[in-house]
């Protein structure tokens, strides 16, 4: 193992600097030594911002470079099969963006490619990295909940873009794949099925399009909207528990608001990534009973806990690359696998066939 895992970063939009670059810079144990860009501007920007002299627009140059050791893929959607496909073959670490690809075909194919490589290849599911959610996760997998009955996850913004906002990549399907029920159904899929250690068994959804154009790039004209900015849909968990999912850019004078409830027969959590920190639980015969009486009288009707101290090192940094690198240099199994990311994509393209056919899809697909 090299003294300074070698990082190259393919697409260097918001995710980029927001996430991934951050993270990275807070390991001593890694360097950016690469960037990759179509937008040259954007490219020399970078580089010199982050004093990286080795910069292409070509990703294939990046990929096959020997002064890279692992690959960030942050691109558009329509790229993560491409770029990462050819980092498993020059045989890079991929630390690729959500959702993991197009459709759960090249899902599948990424993550057996991988496999057969036996290189660390993650992806951006970083709502896991939230102490609170952490916390969840090891309360719900105890068994200190008991039988789930219900899941109810919301993840939506009352400022999603309106028509006056640009028609940006993550407004067309041909670059995207979907809207809100992809780019924000992906983590609530994943950090559901994280918590509950249970796969989705079916699926039952409906997607709408409420702003229907959008300013073009050029400033000139309006262009069409084709992915969803609304979609909910019921979910079927193995073991029985009811899901239902909320995914919206339209909850009316809201701002970002993420949510998860837990239901079970012998406690209850609820989850507000807004209180990182804290989580709300009811846990146990004597607190389920003391509560349903008190629950009537108070509008909070449980008790905050606090996040053990152990838990809270992954925020504010809400990145994944350093657990990428730990994964790399077998400190760490924190990180989301592609095995979690193909899982995800089928349930994301359950959705969508769901929604056309105006019916229940049950998991697994089939393979084609």
């Amino acid at each position: 193992m090299v003294d300074k895992l070698r990082i190259g970063i393919v697409g260097t939009g918001g995710i980029a600097r927001g996430q991934h670059i951050p993270g990275y810079l807070r390991r001593s144990d890694a360097e950016i030594t690469m960037f990759c860009d179509v937008n040259e501007a954007a490219l020399k920007s970078m580089g010199e911002t982050y004093g990286v002299t080795n910069l292409t627009t070509d990703y294939r140059e990046l990929v096959n470079s020997d002064i890279v050791d692992a690959i960030s893929v942050c691109t558009s959607n329509n790229m993560h099969y491409p770029v990462t496909m050819a980092a498993i073959e020059a045989g890079k670490h991929v630390l690729c963006e959500k959702p993991l690809g197009m459709n759960h075909q090249q899902t599948r194919e990424m993550y057996e490619a991988a496999k057969a490589k036996g290189i660390v290849a993650g992806v951006g599911f970083v709502h896991r990295c939230t102490p609170s959610s952490r916390l969840a996760q090891r309360i719900i997998s105890s068994g200190a909940l008991g039988q789930i009955y219900h899941v109810i996850a919301i993840y939506s913004s009352g400022g999603g873009p309106g028509s006056d906002f640009p028609l940006v990549w993550r407004r067309q399907k041909e670059y995207a794949g979907a809207g809100v029920s992809w780019d924000l159904g992906a983590h609530m899929v994943d950090m559901t099925r994280w918590w509950l250690g249970k796969e989705i068994t079916a699926v039952s959804a409906r997607l709408e399009t409420f702003v229907k154009e959008a300013r073009l790039l050029s400033g000139e004209g309006m262009g069409k909207v084709t992915t969803d900015d609304a979609s909910s849909f019921l979910a079927d968990f193995e073991g029985g528990a009811i899901g239902t999912f909320i995914n919206t850019n339209h909850f009316t004078a809201r701002g970002f608001d993420q949510r998860i409830e837990v239901y079970g027969s012998k406690g209850a959590i609820r989850y507000d990534q807004d209180r990182p920190y804290e989580l709300q639980a009811v846990v146990g015969d004597d607190m389920m009973r003391l509560f349903a009486v008190r629950g009537i009288e108070r509008p909070e009707p449980y008790p905050w806990v606090p996040v053990p101290l152990e838990l809270r090192d992954k925020w504010p940094k809400h990145t994944l690359t350093p657990d990428f690198v730990a994964a790399i240099r077998g400190e760490s199994d924190f990180l989301p696998t592609f095995y979690d990311g193909m899982r995800v994509q089928e349930v994301l393209d359950a959705l969508l066939l769901s929604n056309e056919e105006r019916r229940w899809v049950s998991l697994p697909l089939a393979v084609n």
